[in-house]
């Protein structure tokens, strides 16, 4: 969403987001590598209070704190993609209807 809402005139913002958001799909997709949450806490602090809006500053917060109270979720990234550790069908959250999963992933197409 972040990454989306970037105006792209100041680069803390505009490059920050778009790396964030890399190092974070490879997180989901379990192809992380050692280093990867420091990686994203060394951007999160080159991105603090660097831009000229507050936008950066909330994409900032939003990661970290998530950081600070998963961080074990976010290293089992390192190995294993984020389906396989929280199965949508054991989701208390949401419900988890397949056909309407698969309607939706066909409509992409």
């Amino acid at each position: 969403f972040y990454k989306h809402e970037s105006c792209g005139k100041c680069t803390p913002c505009r490059e920050g987001s778009w790396w964030l958001v890399q190092t974070l799909h490879n997180l989901e997709q379990g192809k992380g590598h050692e280093g990867d949450i420091e990686k994203i806490l060394d951007l999160c602090d080159n991105v603090t209070m660097k831009s000229f809006c507050t936008l950066a500053d909330g994409f900032v917060a939003n990661i970290t704190s998530s950081i600070k109270y998963f961080r074990d979720e976010f290293e089992a990234g390192y190995h294993t993609p984020a389906w396989e550790l929280f199965p949508y069908e054991k989701s208390v959250y949401f419900p988890y209807e397949r056909e309407r999963i698969a309607v939706s992933e066909g409509a992409d197409q």
